[in-house]
């Protein structure tokens, strides 16, 4: 599929999914109630309230966060050359919350504060990640022992914050959906300061594609090519990691996400080039949007965690991306 069709396609997908999101839910509202919530709202109206107050916040919540780890991950697997990579397989989430349970329990952070052990234990993780990768591979470029380091930092870190957590329960007792990944009514509240974070580090993608994209071709050619691939990975790296903390400050260790829609990408448009980043950016968007959906509407009035419902979707579809990397491998 070209590019132009590919991105009017997701495009559409996206603005259907948006008005479904503001109609589903407990209890279905009329296309009409939402126009009418949205563009002559009536705060005495309680639908008006549950379309603006609850859903409203939750799509734009939904949409930034799977935006950004879409791109995330597209950029690690530009860089890496390695399909397999994520914000979610190379442990960067669990690293990220685990430093901020840390900085709950030892220094009493919250609210914006927490951006900044967030971000000190995703880039923690790259790092032990790919010591551990090394350590697997005895120093060989092998894509799976990086997911097999990458696992083994997420066990890691996951088994810290369990240990830290069981020290004082009754002090993350109000973080027990955010540990596992959910979207709430007031996540607006953390992303309105963090919304920054995402569109600096989108733009700077957009800016940096055609570098960032020589790396796709090797090393050697991306050299010849007068890109500096030393340089270009690590600035690819302060993008990526950025972009996964934000989302993870915001809902929680959201995984998959980053994994799947590059794959998506990378299948009916290319990954080359800045409509496959936009179209990536939407993928993610509409990715999470329909977890969301799903969340809110398979059990309802029973709330799931969007983290549950994309751990069973992610796991089924990284199955399937293994077993088809390891057959092309081996053809």
């Amino acid at each position: 599929m070209k590019a132009g069709p590919g991105l009017v396609l997701v495009t559409m997908a996206f603005f259907l999914l948006c008005g479904l999101h503001l109609t589903a839910g407990a209890r279905f509202s009329a296309p009409a109630l939402v126009f009418d919530a949205l563009f002559d709202h009536d705060p005495r109206n309680y639908q008006h309230v549950v379309v603006i107050k609850q859903r409203l916040t939750r799509l734009v919540v939904a949409g930034y966060v799977g935006a950004v780890l879409a791109v995330s991950g597209l950029l690690l697997q530009k860089i890496l050359r390695n399909d397999l990579v994520s914000p979610s397989t190379l442990g960067i989430n669990s690293g990220a919350v685990a430093f901020v349970i840390f900085g709950i329990y030892l220094f009493g952070l919250n609210g914006a504060a927490l951006f900044w052990p967030a971000l000190i234990g995703g880039f923690a993780a790259v790092a032990v990640a790919f010591l551990a990768a090394g350590l697997v591979s005895r120093g060989r470029r092998d894509p799976l022992s990086l997911i097999l380091g990458g696992a083994m930092t997420a066990t890691l870190f996951s088994s810290a914050t369990t240990f830290v957590i069981s020290l004082d329960p009754d002090r993350f007792g109000n973080l027990m959906g955010w540990l596992v990944g959910d979207i709430g009514n007031f996540d607006y509240l953390p992303l309105a300061w963090l919304w920054p974070v995402g569109v600096t580090g989108i733009g700077f993608a957009l800016v940096l594609c055609r570098q960032i994209d020589l790396l796709t071709l090797g090393t050697e050619q991306a050299a010849t090519l007068g890109a500096d691939p030393r340089l270009v990975r690590a600035g690819t790296l302060a993008l990526a990691i950025p972009l996964a903390i934000s989302a993870v400050c915001v809902v929680g260790p959201i995984g998959f996400v980053g994994l799947v829609a590059p794959h998506i990408t990378r299948l009916l448009i290319g990954e080359t080039g800045r409509p496959a980043l936009g179209f990536c950016t939407l993928c993610g968007a509409v990715i999470v949007i329909a977890a969301d959906i799903a969340a809110r509407t398979l059990l309802a009035p029973q709330l799931l965690q969007v983290g549950t419902v994309m751990a069973l979707c992610g796991g089924i579809a990284f199955l399937v991306i293994v077993v088809a990397t390891l057959r092309r491998r081996a053809a």
